[in-house]
C-alpha cells in the first residue's frame, strides 16, 4: 500500500478531534496522537495520550529510573557525576561484572598491586 492509498483510507480521520487523557486538551487525532496499532483506518488505532504528553512522560521516566542525581561515588570518590543508587556508572559496571564474588575482586586488587 502506498502513501496515496493510505491517505484515501484515513481521510475521514483528518477532521476528528480527541481529548488527551493527561492534559485534557482537544487536539487533532492524526496530527497530535501516535498511531499505536497497525490498522490506521480506525479511530481506536491512535493513542489516548497526545504526543507532547507522551514525550514528557517518557523523558521523566527515563531520568527517574536511570540516574538518581549528581553527586560523589561512594567507591571511587569521583565528584559531580551521575549516580545509579550511590555509585557511578563505571563502578556499577564492575560490581555487576563480579556479581558479588569477593575472590574476583581480590584477584583484581592483586593484579593492580603488581
Amino acid at each position: 500500500m502506498d502513501f496515496q492509498d493510505e491517505f484515501l483510507q484515513t481521510e475521514h480521520l483528518f477532521l476528528v478531534k480527541r481529548v488527551c487523557r493527561v492534559c485534557n486538551v482537544e487536539k487533532d487525532l492524526v496530527a497530535d496522537f501516535y498511531k499505536c496499532r497497525k490498522d490506521s483506518t480506525l479511530e481506536s488505532s491512535y493513542a489516548y495520550e497526545c504526543k507532547d504528553c507522551a514525550k514528557k512522560r517518557t523523558l521523566n521516566n527515563y531520568y527517574k529510573k536511570s540516574f538518581k542525581n549528581l553527586g560523589t561515588c561512594v567507591i571511587c570518590r569521583t565528584d559531580n557525576i551521575k549516580l545509579i543508587k550511590d555509585r557511578c556508572i563505571n563502578c556499577d559496571k564492575i560490581l555487576k561484572m563480579v556479581d558479588g564474588n569477593i575472590h574476583i575482586l581480590k584477584s583484581m586488587v592483586q593484579y593492580l598491586e603488581h
